[in-house]
């Protein structure tokens, strides 16, 4: 009998300390998954939804101004967001070149994030206009040169705002979280004369440092007119001299140097009535 009981007490010290280390594995594996959770989120994104279903989602979101993308998730990843109707403008007017480029400079994980309407078919083109030839005007062609160009960019594919979510958490894991100072001070600091292929940040003294200010503040507004890229930007710099100048442009004129869309917007946003 007492060799019985040794082994049934022998038994239940092996299933106690078997229990006890299976406890301690557990609390080790919670304690290394610990959830990323922080997001960078420029401003201007919270005009659309994603944001809202974010904080929902229990993420935690620092909003900033952003130089470089839509939404910073960690050291190595900048995300640029485009719903479908942004895709194709920001192809029309070249600016998706622009910001591919900048990620691309900055970070080492760069990912364009295409968000579909849930309600609509998950797809860029009917099926029925894709064929075997191909055009350099079709969305997919587009797509595959942007990828040729800038070998590093990702491209994400998401269904809708709460698919993104889940891409945001999974791209988070075992990465550390984004580093808020940093990701303001990407691209800020970048001259804009580099960008525009201008000589002015030359001039010496006191009255040069006051005007290339000036001159800085102007280029850095123009920048920021509806349809307005690096690229056509130069355009209009080589058009006029001053801000004030280009407002006053006919629109015949801002179309021949802009293109029939580009330089009708702009013609309409400099005479458009505020509301009071």
């Amino acid at each position: 009998i007492g060799v019985f009981l040794a082994g049934i007490i022998k038994k239940k010290k092996a299933k106690f300390c078997l229990q006890k280390k299976k406890k301690k594995k557990k609390k080790k594996k919670k304690k290394d998954h610990v959830e990323r959770r922080e997001t960078i989120v420029d401003v201007r994104e919270f005009r659309s939804a994603l944001p809202s279903i974010l904080h929902q989602r229990g993420m935690l979101l620092a909003p900033a101004t952003l130089t470089v993308g839509d939404y910073v998730i960690s050291p190595v990843h900048v995300i640029e967001r485009k719903s479908v109707s942004d895709l194709f403008g920001s192809f029309a007017s070249g600016r998706l070149y622009t910001q591919a480029e900048s990620m691309s400079k900055y970070y080492a994980c760069p990912c364009l994030l295409i968000e579909f309407d849930p309600e609509k078919s998950f797809g860029l083109a009917n099926p029925r206009d894709v064929t075997g030839e191909i055009r350099k005007n079709a969305i997919s062609t587009k797509l595959s040169l942007l990828i040729l160009h800038f070998p590093k960019l990702r491209v994400l594919w998401s269904r809708g705002p709460h698919a993104t979510v889940k891409i945001f958490k999974k791209l988070k894991e075992k990465h550390k979280e984004p580093d808020y100072d940093k990701a303001l001070e990407i691209g800020s600091n970048e001259s804009l004369d580099t960008l525009l292929g201008t000589n002015a940040g030359k001039s010496k003294g006191n009255d040069g440092a006051e005007e290339n200010e000036v001159n800085e503040a102007a280029r850095d507004m123009l920048l920021r007119f509806p349809g307005i890229t690096i690229t056509n930007a130069r355009k209009i710099m080589g058009a006029c001299d001053s801000i004030a100048e280009l407002i006053e442009m006919p629109r015949d004129k801002l179309k021949t140097i802009l293109g029939p869309v580009t330089g009708q917007k702009l013609f309409t946003f400099f005479r458009q009535k505020l509301d009071s």
